[in-house]
């Protein structure tokens, strides 16, 4: 049997092959990252069809790979008949979540390889806290490179270990986070380019006979980032790049079946890309209540109690000694109100006007920072605030670094002692 694609939307999809059914990152329906995100064409994958399903592959957490609601919805039947595979975490959160639900569970370590089937092979890799997958088959070789922002020289290095030729590469084709403001013209091109020239890093690399761009089949969907649409690749453009060169660029639209190296219309499949993205003429009609002073306030005590609790912050002392972790001047634009806020002594209220602000952003964005560990990555990548001085979204960064390690399971310090830690910042580096 030919081994096939079934597009299921954005970074999902079902690989067919040696009687699998493998299905990596479905994100069926709904927003992401706060309500920021939407799908451009809308999914034709039913929670259905799942039924049969051998394997899911989740290649991070971000919920427009992993979206723990569609996953409820799958019905527990079918969801005890599949295993998840997912990369081997400290915290073993999503583990937990998929055990939880009924799923199976197979945790798999970085560089390890199992076996699927008789015929098929999977391979995980880590960078940062993403991974990508590399399967083989009796037919095929598929290198799925997903959100991976790896470190010069990696591809070259990884394409020598595999092993075989990749025959199938599917990459990201456009940006996937804040790149500027409205008006920042210039700072989203190289945003745009800087796409460009990772997916030629990894074409020169690893020579695939078909490239298929995509987790890019999104837009911003908020008044707050709405403007981002504007710089971002588009599909269309990006064939006319790539389909003339050494690969078969192949775009697929959600339930298009695709028999490997067979032809496709990937004519027919833009133009239906193109068509759903210019019904996206402006944002969705979406508002969030404010939330009231006294409410941050509280969120501000308690996530400071936590952090306290589980951690000894005299080593990041001696960062803000040196000057790298200062605090940072937020304007809430909903309240109109502004504060200046730091990792160790919280909100503290102020009267600076928003134009001596470092950041601009509504309350319930700032409220997400406060509660969640994953806060200040859903903030980010959701767009959905205004850098008003070019330190202002490092410094934010900095102020909820232990937040974002005590939502994997490390604290500080003894986080700096453990070998898993110091692993994952090499990886980093």
């Amino acid at each position: 049997m030919t081994d096939s694609i079934l597009w299921i939307n954005h970074a999902g999809y079902e690989l067919r092959s040696g009687g699998l059914r493998i299905v990596v990152d479905p994100w069926i329906e709904g927003l992401a990252f706060a309500d920021s995100w939407a799908q451009i064409s809308k999914t034709r994958y039913a929670y259905e069809d799942f039924a049969g399903v051998d394997y899911i592959w989740f290649s991070h957490e971000h919920p427009d790979h992993f979206s723990p609601g569609n996953l409820r919805k799958i019905a527990p039947e079918i969801r005890k008949t599949i295993t998840v595979l997912f990369a081997k975490t400290h915290d073993r959160r999503v583990a937990k979540f998929c055990e939880k639900l009924g799923f199976k569970l197979r945790d798999i370590g970085d560089g390890e390889t199992v076996a699927l089937n008789d015929t098929v092979r999977f391979t995980l890799g880590m960078v940062h806290a993403d991974s990508w997958c590399f399967i083989e088959t009796a037919e095929r070789t598929y290198l799925n490179m997903n959100d991976c922002v790896p470190p010069l020289g990696f591809h070259a290095k990884l394409a020598a270990k595999l092993g075989r030729p990749v025959d199938v590469l599917f990459t990201q084709f456009s940006y996937a986070n804040f790149v500027g403001n409205p008006g920042d013209d210039a700072r989203m091109q190289r945003a745009a380019q800087y796409k460009l020239s990772q997916m030629r890093a990894q074409i020169a690399a690893y020579k695939p006979k078909v490239l298929i761009p995509f987790a890019s089949h999104v837009w911003f969907c908020r008044d707050e980032n709405y403007h981002m649409n504007s710089g971002a690749n588009r599909i269309e453009d990006i064939y006319r790049l790539f389909a003339g060169g050494g690969s078969d660029c192949v775009v697929l639209y959600p339930g298009d079946v695709y028999a490997i190296g067979a032809p496709h219309n990937s004519a027919a499949s833009i133009a239906r890309y193109v068509a759903d993205r210019a019904a996206h003429s402006a944002p969705l009609p979406l508002a969030d209540a404010p939330v009231p002073r006294e409410k941050l306030e509280a969120l501000d005590r308690d996530q400071r109690a936590r952090v306290r609790e589980k951690n000894a912050l005299w080593p990041l002392r001696l960062v803000a000694l040196a000057g790298k972790l200062s605090p940072v001047s937020i304007h809430l634009t909903d309240l109109n109100l502004s504060l200046r806020y730091s990792l160790f002594d919280g909100i503290v209220w102020t009267d600076t006007p928003e134009s001596a602000c470092e950041i601009a952003l509504a309350s319930p964005l700032f409220a997400m920072l406060l509660q969640h560990g994953y806060g200040y990555g859903t903030v980010d990548i959701s767009g959905r605030f205004r850098e008003l001085r070019p330190s202002g979204r490092p410094m934010l960064s900095r102020n909820f670094v232990p937040q974002r390690y005590n939502e994997m399971g490390f604290y500080f310090p003894s986080s700096f002692f453990s070998p898993s830690f110091l692993l994952e910042r090499l990886r980093a580096l």
